[in-house]
């Protein structure tokens, strides 16, 4: 009995606890996918290591360079994504039904359009990166059709958080099928051709997987219903700030293939995607963040909360995987990629901090996006910054990662002041 006047409390504290785990960030079915997303990340940085290992310096420092197109490739595709997922949540505050029929059909016209010119400016790339085969850029161009289906597929998903779907299509492909296909490709003897056919395989088993699960927006009918249709302008500003942010994390890597020999390059290669581990939080983050950033334009108190916990909670993890890989940048380096990258641990740690800063710099791009702000594009600036300091300086990777990390303070700084004020006031 005297234990009796604790219960009610006890009681209370894990109700209280239950509601802070299911609520915000972690509402609706969206910590199934921050789950398999988790298992994507470990997945790909398995991948990064069985191929680093199989290829060699030389070999992965093209690699790098040919994942950094792909990133970039994504940004027009990304931003589609963005727009689908704005214009559900617009139809489901509204309460209609909706069909995603025409909007998918563009989409594949559109990404078939992508690859024919990606696959025309191949000489091009391979002349400026020294890759001796066309292969595995026309295998880049063959990903397109299929990335763009799918963004348009998964963002009307998520703008009506089915994140369960998203979640095991995107595990599924991008982490299992890819692992597994990349590294018996490569270890077949096909190279980077071999791992970037890992990932078009991937890519389209997600595909199908998200045309499944969307089966009745896009193929039941729909007389009556309202047709789906992403603002322009919503489009045209997440290409550009997407762009401008991708092309910042990417930009280090891609001019170090260019300006070092082969074997540094893909030393950087290496060190800067093991740094990455340090913004894994909030890149999982944005996906499940930004329907309910769009459902409030980033303004009212319930998108306010969310995104401050999305940001604590980010910034929190990303200074505690700086500060270990900071602590054993050599250990760290020889688990992810070999002993023969571990000459180049002693930028880890600045990369790593770089990394943090860029982990928490695309939490403001989405949430600008979400209040349709030209603030968006801030990223731009640390791009041009980069770009600048790292032609006047690349005498070394030292040199290289030390405007890495002061460009992505600068910029997260330009972008963070005025987003934290209130839009409201």
């Amino acid at each position: 009995m005297n234990d009796s006047p604790l219960q009610p409390s006890a009681k209370g504290l894990a109700a209280t606890l239950r509601a802070q785990l299911t609520s915000g960030i972690l509402a609706r079915g969206e910590i199934s996918f921050l789950v398999a997303f988790a298992g994507i990340s470990i997945s790909s940085f398995v991948f990064h290591l069985i191929v680093s290992r199989l290829l060699g310096n030389a070999h992965y420092g093209t690699m790098g360079a040919l994942l950094g197109i792909i990133s970039l490739l994504t940004v027009p595709i990304g931003a589609v994504q963005i727009a689908v997922t704005q214009a559900v949540v617009d139809e489901e505050s509204r309460g209609e039904s909706y069909s995603m029929t025409r909007v998918t059909r563009r989409a594949a016209l559109g990404g078939v359009v992508a690859m024919l010119l990606v696959g025309g400016v191949t000489p091009l790339v391979d002349g400026f990166l020294r890759i001796s085969s066309p292969v595995p850029m026309l295998l880049v161009a063959l990903w397109v059709p299929l990335a763009t289906v799918s963004a348009v597929v998964q963002g009307a998903l998520v703008g009506e958080y089915r994140f369960r779907p998203v979640a095991f299509a995107s595990f599924v492909g991008m982490g299992v099928v890819r692992l597994i296909l990349g590294a018996v490709l490569v270890e077949a003897g096909l190279g980077v051709s071999g791992a970037v056919t890992a990932t078009i395989v991937a890519q389209a088993f997600t595909m199908l997987s998200l045309l499944f699960s969307a089966r009745h927006e896009l193929f039941a009918p729909h007389r009556n219903a309202a047709v789906v249709r992403p603002r322009l302008r919503d489009t045209v500003l997440s290409i550009a700030a997407l762009a401008g942010y991708t092309s910042l994390i990417n930009i280090d890597t891609f001019l170090a293939n260019h300006f070092l020999v082969n074997t540094l390059a893909g030393d950087y290669a290496a060190v800067a995607v093991g740094a990455h581990i340090a913004f894994f939080v909030p890149a999982a983050l944005v996906t499940v963040v930004f329907p309910h950033l769009a459902d409030g334009q980033g303004a009212n108190e319930t998108s306010r909360r969310i995104f401050r916990q999305s940001l604590i909670f980010s910034i929190v993890m990303g200074l505690l995987a700086a500060l270990v890989m900071t602590a054993f940048p050599h250990l760290t380096v020889s688990v992810l990629f070999g002993a023969k990258y571990a000459r180049a641990a002693s930028i880890l740690g600045v990369l790593a901090f770089a990394s943090v800063a860029l982990g928490v710099l695309i939490l403001f791009v989405y949430l600008h996006l979400a209040r349709r702000s030209l603030l968006a594009l801030s990223p731009w600036v640390g791009v041009v910054l980069s770009v600048a300091l790292i032609s006047l300086d690349h005498r070394s990777l030292h040199a290289i990662s030390l405007v890495m990390f002061a460009v992505s303070v600068v910029t997260m700084v330009l972008i963070a002041a005025p987003a934290l004020r209130d839009p409201r006031k």
